[in-house]
């Protein structure tokens, strides 16, 4: 038993050692004036590189364009995901294997394969550059994370409580706004959380789609990534992992909280 633990310990340790140890260089080097090879430690530390890449113009509006692409490709995605989770999961309907298939595919082709493919799709279309195609490309990838989190969520849904209303003379959009959306509310949130961390990272499908000119965090760093400016970088990363990770820590109470009252027992 007690060797059960000790290497349970060890095992947990471990994976927090492999992600915080990036973590800690990263932040360590954000803040180095000199480090250079064989110092284990900075000669000088200073803040003023992180003070600039938070107030440069750049970093702001990528900053803005990003939110903006999040929050409205998050939007969107659980406007689409809500009634196609409820179907799969309450509804009974059973989805052709082919129509799984195309779902799931974008999770699991090569990005550049899928950013290629929905470039030259946007701009047949007729939406060339900018956030639109940026959006709209955006979505292929965030409506199969936002689906399968959902469904999964509303497998332990109890739609007794919306029977109840209807006998009680409650309306379908009373059903929605009153016993629905409450009840379902961790699954909702914790779904259009990964919805917006998804969009948020995206590199190739914002780049291609976008022509270049949707510029958003990760497009900024894979771009400092090549200048040659290590602390400058880091500095960046950081402010890049900084939304994603405050929305993650926001809705962590609710990965293993249950349907509110509507769960099933």
């Amino acid at each position: 038993m007690i060797g059960r633990r000790a290497s349970g310990w060890a095992g947990w340790l471990v994976l927090l050692g492999l992600t915080a140890l990036p973590l800690l260089v990263l932040g360590v080097q954000a803040i180095a004036v000199r480090w250079f090879f064989p110092d284990l430690v900075p000669r000088t530390l200073s803040g003023e590189q992180v003070r600039r890449v938070f107030t440069e113009t750049r970093t702001v509006e990528a900053m803005t364009q990003g939110l903006v692409v999040g929050l409205v490709t998050t939007v969107v995605t659980m406007l689409l995901v809500i009634p196609g989770a409820r179907a799969f999961a309450l509804g009974g309907v059973r989805a052709p294997t082919p129509v799984v298939f195309l779902v799931l595919v974008p999770t699991v082709v090569p990005p550049i394969a899928l950013a290629m493919g929905l470039s030259v799709a946007t701009q047949r279309a007729g939406f060339v550059d900018g956030p639109v195609p940026v959006m709209l490309a955006h979505l292929a990838v965030t409506i199969p994370y936002a689906m399968l989190i959902l469904a999964g969520f509303l497998t332990r849904y109890d739609t007794t409580f919306e029977q109840q209303a209807v006998i009680l003379g409650a309306s379908g959009r009373r059903v929605l706004l009153t016993v629905f959306l409450p009840l379902a509310a961790p699954g909702l949130i914790v779904s259009a959380a990964f919805a917006f961390v998804v969009s948020w990272g995206q590199y190739l499908l914002t780049l291609l789609p976008g022509g270049g000119r949707t510029i958003t965090p990760p497009v900024l760093l894979i771009a400092s990534a090549s200048g040659g400016n290590p602390t400058a970088t880091a500095a960046l990363a950081i402010v890049t992992a900084l939304p994603p990770a405050l929305v993650v820590l926001a809705v962590a109470r609710h990965l293993e909280r249950p349907l509110a009252i509507g769960a099933r027992r």
